[in-house]
């Protein structure tokens, strides 16, 4: 797959699933600047089977705070979900997602 960003940038990317490396992951981080919700649906697979430890950035869109947490407790529903904020400004709110 290839990503058309601003500026007629193209990246090509991969899904978490579809990437051998990330068979056994144990942890997951994402601040990738509001595409944590495409990139979660390309981790699904590896989620369901390896609940790894998740830290996620949900301060990109007001959306995102709700439907993520969602999402991720449909998925692995004994996750445990935590918030934290980190700074004093409207940004770097992060989900954490813990067995």
């Amino acid at each position: 797959m290839v990503y058309e960003g601003q500026d007629n940038i193209s990246i090509k990317i991969c899904s978490i699933d579809d990437t051998p490396e990330c068979e056994g992951a144990s942890f997951i981080k994402m601040d990738i600047e509001g595409a944590e919700w495409d990139a979660l649906h390309g981790a699904e697979k590896t989620i369901c089977r390896n609940k790894p430890k998740l830290a996620l950035c949900i301060y990109h869109s007001d959306e995102d705070m709700i439907r993520i947490a969602e999402y991720i407790h449909e998925l692995v529903p004994e996750y445990r979900l935590y918030v934290r904020h980190h700074t004093r400004r409207n940004h770097e709110t992060v989900l954490y997602a813990v067995i």
